[in-house]
């Protein structure tokens, strides 16, 4: 199985390396920036329920974000 995955790997690696620069360029943009957007909202997301979790503050939660961008506490006031 593992070595069915190397040689599928390699395949797409010179398929890649294969294709002109600026096209090289748009498919690895194409495909890390919404996977590294992806990992840094779950990352975000992870350090944000693991800080409410282990902060001082009685009954906190996760700050919850607005339409506009803002974040807001409990109650809906801006922090």
């Amino acid at each position: 199985m593992l070595e069915l995955l190397v040689e599928w790997y390699d395949g797409v690696e010179l398929w890649l390396v294969q294709l002109v620069y600026p096209l090289q360029v748009a498919l690895v943009l194409a495909v890390l920036v919404p996977l590294c957007w992806g990992v840094a909202r779950v990352v975000d997301r992870a350090v944000d329920g693991i800080s409410a979790r282990f902060t001082r503050a009685r009954d906190s939660e996760p700050p919850i974000e607005r339409g506009d961008g803002e974040m807001t506490g409990r109650r809906g006031r801006a922090a």
